[in-house]
C-alpha cells in the first residue's frame, strides 16, 4: 500500500505519518505542489530519520540531496525531466490515466500509477468511465513495471483492485479527508489496519 500526502499542510501531519510509518507503511508520496523547499524540508525533518527512505517527492528534487530519500515521482510538470535523473539512482514514478499509456512507460519507471479508478474521494466529481474487462486484459500484459491503482479507493472497493490485477495501490483522501474532519492518528491507523487486511 502506498499513501500519498494531501496537497496542503495538515494538522498534526507528521505525528500521522510517523505512526502510518510504526505501523510498516512501506512508501510516502509527499505531494504538496504548492509548498516550498522549507516548507518540504521541515516536514521531512519531523519524520523518524528511519523512515525517511520511504518518501518519495513529487517536486524540489533538490530534497534528494539533503536527505536519504526513496526516490521521485514525474508529475506533468517535471516529465520532460525524465532522462535528467536517468542515472539517478533512486526509485521514479510516474501517473497515467489512459490504458495506452502503459505501453509508453519509459524503462527507467519502476511503477506507474493508474487514476482515477473509481470517482475520487478527496476531489468531488473527478472520475472516469472504464472498460474493466478491457483493463483487465491490459493488466495481465508481461511488463517490467508495476502498476499502481489510485483514486477513489475505499474499504468498500479495495477488494476489486486485486481482483482487475493491479500490483498495489494508493490512498490519499481515505486518510486524509478523515484526518482533516478530526479523526485521532489511533482512528486513523485503525483504518489503516483495515487496508492493509484486504492487500
Amino acid at each position: 500500500m502506498i499513501i500519498i500526502t494531501d496537497p496542503q499542510l495538515v494538522s498534526n501531519e507528521a505525528t500521522i505519518l510517523n505512526a502510518l510509518f510504526g505501523e510498516g507503511l512501506e512508501i510516502l508520496h509527499l505531494r504538496k505542489p504548492d509548498a516550498d523547499l522549507r516548507q518540504l524540508s521541515d516536514l521531512i525533518s519531523q519524520i523518524d530519520s528511519r523512515f525517511r527512505s520511504r518518501i518519495m517527492i513529487h517536486n524540489h528534487y533538490e530534497l534528494l540531496d539533503l536527505f536519504p530519500l526513496s526516490g521521485i515521482h514525474f508529475t506533468e510538470k517535471t516529465n520532460d525531466r525524465q532522462d535528467e535523473f536517468a542515472n539517478v539512482t533512486c526509485k521514479k514514478s510516474i501517473a497515467v490515466h489512459e490504458l495506452s499509456e502503459l505501453r509508453h512507460v519509459k524503462p527507467l519507471i519502476d511503477y506507474v500509477f493508474l487514476s482515477p479508478l473509481f470517482p475520487s474521494v478527496s476531489k468531488i466529481g473527478y472520475s472516469k468511465q472504464w472498460d474493466f474487462e478491457a483493463m483487465k486484459l491490459e493488466l495481465t500484459r508481461k511488463r517490467d513495471v508495476e502498476i499502481v491503482a489510485l483514486g477513489g479507493i475505499t474499504l468498500n472497493n479495495v477488494k476489486v483492485i486485486k481482483e482487475l490485477g493491479f500490483d498495489n495501490f494508493a490512498l490519499l483522501g481515505s486518510i486524509w479527508e478523515l484526518a482533516k474532519a478530526g479523526c485521532s492518528t489511533k482512528q486513523l491507523i485503525d483504518i489503516y489496519r483495515k487496508f492493509n487486511n484486504e492487500k
